[in-house]
């Protein structure tokens, strides 16, 4: 798993400390701000954000991205993420102008080409329109706000020692925490879609052409969903594939998790598969992965897709 340093940077008042509690509030609305800015743009990535080290001086907490994905991705990720604790959606900071702040953060071992920074701007554009981005931002702001011993933040992609060239200063952490409506109570975010790769146990398949679900088994569970591989499907019916249509059969498949949003928690709404890469018959491997049915799954799971708040 390659790994990305991000650093949040406090400035402080001189022999000034800041308190526990406004510097890790700070660092959980900003976990909150990287993980949905991480989804939003890459969600079949491995990603967390891990605390690593604190820097001498002014306050420096290093993080690091991990993810399942090409150095050069999540470098750009990290220049996403840092770009939106600065952005806030006004385009520019302190009369710099988008393209500008992404240059500013860049360190000299990073080249960016215009077409670069023309997409990492469309990409911090995308995710500022989701609340689920905007609101720990604002949080952040109103968490380092309550500390007078903090006098401006910073985010930066690499894990150097200097200070930032780029700095949010504290006279405008009341507007940055204040600038958006906060979401009315009656309203809830679009249902999304995860995508997973995954080996399931394949316990039923209808054998007609139709939209019936499949029943597959995994991670404990037995579920229903929608055959979108329509090309495997065809095999299927058509006999031309040498599955056979017998205990032990296992397919490595990606599949798609409908979420929808009830009471501030992500529900399992729907699977379906999406794609199936390939498959195996394995009668005791097979088995062993049913040994490790829950309880209650022949009967709870055969009527209901949902599997509880994500």
């Amino acid at each position: 798993m390659i790994e990305q340093p991000v650093t949040i940077y406090f400035d402080l008042q001189p022999d000034a400390r800041p308190t526990i509690g406004a510097i890790g509030r700070a660092m959980v609305e900003f976990e909150k701000m990287a993980g949905e800015t991480i989804y939003l743009l890459e969600p079949g990535i491995d990603f967390s954000l891990v605390y690593e080290s604190s820097g001498e001086g002014s306050l420096r907490i290093i993080t690091m991205l991990r993810g399942v994905v090409t150095r050069e991705r999540l470098i750009t990720l990290a220049i996403v993420l840092t770009t939106t604790l600065f952005n806030n959606a006004v385009g520019h900071f302190q009369g710099k102008a988008m393209d500008e702040v992404i240059q500013a953060l860049t360190d000299e071992n990073t080249t960016l080409t215009d077409e670069d920074i023309a997409r990492i701007a469309e990409a911090v554009a995308n995710v500022e329109r989701s609340e689920t981005v905007r609101a720990p931002r604002r949080e952040f702001y109103h968490a380092v706000e309550q500390d007078e011993a903090i006098t401006g933040v910073a985010a930066v992609p690499n894990d150097r020692a200097e200070r930032p060239s780029v700095i949010v200063p504290r006279e405008e952490f009341t507007e940055r925490s204040t600038r958006y409506t906060p979401i009315e109570r009656d309203s809830t975010p679009e249902p999304r879609v995860v995508p997973e790769r995954l080996e399931v146990v394949l316990v039923q398949p209808p054998l007609i052409d139709s939209d019936r679900q499949w029943r597959l088994f995994a991670n404990g569970h037995e579920f229903g969903a929608k055959m979108l591989d329509e090309e495997f499907k065809r095999q299927i019916l058509e006999g031309a594939t040498n599955l056979r249509l017998a205990g032990g059969v296992i397919l490595d498949i990606t599949r798609e998790t409908t979420q929808v949003s009830e009471g501030g928690l992500w529900h399992n709404k729907s699977f379906a598969v999406a794609k199936v890469h390939g498959w195996r018959q394995n009668p005791q491997q097979a088995d062993l992965l049913l040994s490790h049915r829950s309880d209650g799954d022949d009967q709870s799971d055969q009527e209901n897709n949902e599997d509880g708040p994500r």
